[in-house]
């Protein structure tokens, strides 16, 4: 579904099955605009670059920026992986190449830059020009800063409000301004079993207390052998933890159950939108 009010200009469209293109998103991209399936843009987005991709499942919050500062020059393209958030007042600079991989999430109002320049450089003063690699199962969380040239590793988390001004390697937790490696190899981390187990029954003890709020009634749950059993009277639902995936009914309580683990990182793709009640 694309709004009536939506810009979309360029040379080469191809939009996915299943994706919402909401009010005042406006998508400039003179080579190509490519969206995966299942992808949201919620509303107020502008996106100006030369060539912006975007795996399936992206979803990003209103008031998106990608653009700014030279956004059509010869290295402007922007190519963002599959399962990515960007989230609110979020700045994408791209007169550079930006590069962002799978299942990762760019938390609200950060701003990643590719240039940074105004003076006169034949005056001595200085000027950065360099593309922004971000890898796969990375946390850049709210108000965080990334400079030109960064490169940050695969499973990277780092801390609120930091500034990245070098690279960072994977598994890393960092932190700072400047940001500093805290501890090395730290992600992704190993559980125990009974660690798993009591991680789900939080999450689904969470999930039991909005059942008021929303309505929902006669629901019954196990957590057994890596599995989540969601009985609705005869129906039931099984949701396999360590494959991602669900088999059994489907109905808006079992998509409501789906979506409240997403909120936990746990995301189960089904070839459908998130939903929840």
């Amino acid at each position: 579904m694309i709004s009536k009010n939506a810009i979309l200009e360029t040379e080469d469209l191809q939009i996915g099955k299943n994706v919402v293109i909401g009010d005042n998103v406006e998508i400039r991209c003179p080579e190509k605009i490519h969206i995966g399936d299942n992808s949201v843009l919620t509303k107020d987005i502008k996106i100006n670059c030369t060539s912006f991709e975007a795996g399936e499942y992206l979803f990003m919050c209103e008031r998106v920026e990608i653009g700014r500062g030279g956004c059509y020059g010869p290295n402007s393209r922007v190519k963002i992986g599959k399962h990515v958030g960007i989230f609110e007042g979020t700045v994408i600079n791209p007169s550079e190449e930006v590069e962002i991989g799978d299942d990762t999430g760019i938390g609200g109002d950060v701003m990643i830059w590719t240039h940074g320049a105004w003076l006169d450089v034949l005056q001595g003063f200085p000027a950065d020009f360099g593309p922004v690699k971000i890898g796969s199962n990375v946390w850049l969380p709210a108000r965080s800063v990334v400079l030109p040239h960064v490169i940050i590793g695969d499973n990277v988390v780092i801390g609120i409000n930091s500034i990245i001004n070098r690279s960072l390697p994977d598994g890393c937790f960092a932190a700072g301004s400047p940001c500093k490696v805290i501890k090395e190899n730290v992600y992704p981390k190993k559980l125990t079993e009974d660690e798993k187990k009591n991680i789900v029954l939080e999450i689904i003890d969470g999930w039991y207390k909005l059942h008021d709020m929303k309505k929902i009634k006669d629901v019954l749950t196990k957590y057994e052998d890596g599995k989540i059993y969601l009985n609705q009277g005869k129906h039931q639902t099984i949701y396999y933890m360590d494959e991602r995936k669900i088999e059994g009914y489907n109905n808006n309580v079992s998509e409501d159950l789906r979506d409240y683990m997403r909120r936990r990182g746990i995301k189960i793709y089904t070839g459908e939108l998130f939903r929840s009640i």
